[in-house]
């Protein structure tokens, strides 16, 4: 669940948008835009993707290339004011958003691959292509994994707030000390809060008579730099992690790989291609690399997989990856991640012991959604469960400023968990009253959300 801080543009209810590519970052997209009534039309040029699209979202759906202007237009381009290109190809995304700048659509977002394409110290893609975003999802993913790593005890951590506020996600074992209490009894440290449950994978908004169980996931919100004691008062594990085995030397593995090296974490890739095996061998320093098959349950003990902090499967292959994760698990690896594509594959991760999943297509539509959700909103983070995690800004004129929370008619499904004003974050109690110029982190429920951005509307 990777971050990136993007102010919105407008506050209209409704904005209407052509997505390119109907694949699983653009069929989530679409599906999680249409649910909030927006005026969506997908292209896409595969007949299968098309079918299903037609089939199960309430979009209109346009079968062709996405990079033939003359289909854009047809697909109303020109009314359009946003333009999300997801395919697969770079070339295709990078075409249709300079043909929808063309035409006047005055936001573009694009889905880039290549690191030709896409280096955030160059301003080559928005400069020359005339793309406002562009979305990397691998490095995202490689990102979000690598800052789970470095918190000992969570599987995930978001960063919100510039970077001042840390939410970190906890699965709690059966000798958690915080299973079986009701969260009023929790001792956290000061300035820190439980903020959200999934539990069997549906979203809960804690509340003080709450009781926590094992394989709950919580979300403990606090400032950054207390992130690690506030995570340590509900998990016995956290000890650090030093050694990482990673399956799949793709755009994922390696760029994680690279980015642990940087960090003093010792790295074994494990990659069935041959000659991208040996293109991860002359990229990393130290890490080893191993021309070998990941899901072999005797390579996994042979390697060492009982001794390894963080199992971590990145292939392109979801059940590989699910599979893989699995024998890791159950061979003794402290922490297991698995990289899931598609939907329909998530449900599994718990019931197979796998502690998390990464997706790309979770992380991409998360970015995507801060472009056209009403209000200030800064940052938008998606669960698997539908609940979200927002960081908004608090407008003059908005209904919740200047008001004592208790006061607001807060949706059920929702809670704030932080406030960051004039560089200082705040866990709020119902007292608290909230100003012009905060930010706001937010957890709510799927069916909460356009309720939340009402409240912060100006």
């Amino acid at each position: 669940m990777w971050i990136i801080l993007v102010k919105v543009i407008g506050a209209s209810n409704t904005v209407r948008v052509v997505i390119v590519g109907a694949g699983e970052v653009g069929f989530n997209t679409a599906l999680m835009l249409s649910r909030e009534e927006h005026d969506v039309v997908l292209v896409e040029q595969d007949e299968a993707l098309v079918e299903r699209a037609t089939e199960q979202l309430d979009v209109l759906t346009i079968q062709g290339n996405g990079a033939s202007p003359k289909l854009l237009v047809e697909a109303g381009i020109k009314r359009s004011e946003l333009l999300i290109a997801t395919t697969n190809s770079d070339e295709v995304n990078i075409i249709a958003c300079l043909a929808a700048k063309a035409q006047g659509v005055p936001r573009t977002v694009a889905r880039l691959h290549n690191p030709d394409y896409y280096d955030p110290r160059e301003p080559l893609a928005r400069d020359m292509f005339k793309i406002d975003f562009v979305i990397h999802t691998e490095q995202m993913a490689a990102e979000e994994i690598r800052e789970s790593l470095l918190v000992p005890g969570a599987v995930n951590v978001e960063t919100f707030a510039e970077d001042r506020i840390e939410v970190a996600e906890v699965i709690l074992n059966a000798d958690s000390p915080a299973v079986g209490l009701p969260i009023r009894d929790i001792k956290l440290p000061e300035q820190s809060l439980i903020v959200g449950i999934v539990r069997g994978g549906e979203g809960l908004v804690p509340r003080g008579d709450t009781v926590l169980g094992a394989r709950d996931h919580i979300f403990l919100i606090s400032e950054r730099r207390h992130v690690g004691r506030v995570v340590g008062a509900v998990t016995n594990d956290t000890a650090p992690v030093r050694e990482v085995m990673i399956f799949g030397g793709g755009r994922i593995g390696l760029t994680l790989a690279l980015a642990l090296e940087q960090v003093g974490i010792s790295v074994k890739v494990i990659e069935r291609d041959e000659a991208r095996a040996r293109y991860v061998a002359s990229q990393l320093r130290k890490g080893l690399v191993l021309h070998e098959d990941g899901t072999s349950q005797d390579l996994l003990l042979q390697e060492g997989i009982d001794r390894v902090d963080a199992f971590v499967a990145a292939t392109g292959d979801d059940r590989a990856n699910l599979l893989a994760a699995m024998y890791a698990r159950r061979l003794g690896a402290r922490q297991t991640i698995a990289g899931i594509s598609r939907g329909e594959f998530a449900p599994l991760a718990d019931a197979l012991g796998v502690d998390i999943t990464i997706s790309p297509r979770l992380l991409a539509a998360g970015a995507i959604l801060r472009f056209v959700r009403r209000g200030d909103v800064v940052a938008v983070t998606l669960l698997e469960s539908g609940s979200e995690m927002m960081e908004l800004r608090v407008p003059r004129g908005c209904r919740i400023a200047g008001r004592p929370l208790s006061e607001v008619r807060f949706p059920e499904g929702a809670l704030v968990g932080a406030i960051l004003r004039d560089d200082k974050v705040i866990i709020p109690s119902g007292r608290e009253t909230m100003k012009p110029g905060d930010d706001a982190v937010v957890f709510t429920l799927q069916e909460d959300v356009s309720k939340v951005e009402r409240l912060f509307a100006p």
